[in-house]
């Protein structure tokens, strides 16, 4: 047993609330490439603005909330946190979390094959149907056409 196992209170707890469960996966995909770039930060804070989920927090509150989903991706894991956020998340909020964050995907103008591969993977850990997921993809992109398309 490790020093640190079974603590329990702040610091140690990874278990989610909705809002921080749907951050999550954004979060994942967002560290995707490896780098926090300024478009992903300006697309979550978006998110955060429009979103009903979000919709009632602070700036400060939303930051939070953000600066908790990167800790605990970071430490846990993707696939461990994603996993988490998938039992906390009703079906249609796992749809929510994955489209916030393939729209953090596009954010840059550019998905990288690392980014396609985490895209894949969130499918399969928030357990999406792989058609559902591809029309989910679909219309994001469809959201990046330019005026002049």
């Amino acid at each position: 047993m490790g020093l640190f196992s079974g603590l329990r209170g702040r610091g140690a707890d990874t278990t989610l609330d909705v809002s921080t469960a749907v951050m999550v996966p954004m979060v994942a995909g967002m560290l995707a490439d490896g780098s926090i770039d300024e478009a992903e930060v300006r697309q979550i804070r978006s998110i955060c603005v429009w979103s009903p989920i979000y919709a009632s927090n602070s700036t400060e509150r939303d930051t939070e909330i953000i600066l908790r989903a990167i800790r605990l991706v970071e430490d846990q894991g993707p696939e461990a946190m994603c996993g988490k956020a998938r039992e906390t998340l009703s079906p249609a909020l796992r749809e929510t979390a994955f489209v916030f964050a393939i729209r953090l995907l596009f954010s840059d103008g550019h998905v990288g094959h690392k980014e396609q591969q985490t895209a894949e993977k969130l499918v399969r850990w928030l357990g999406l149907s792989d058609d559902r997921a591809r029309m989910l993809v679909e219309a994001v992109s469809i959201m990046q056409h330019t005026a002049d398309a």
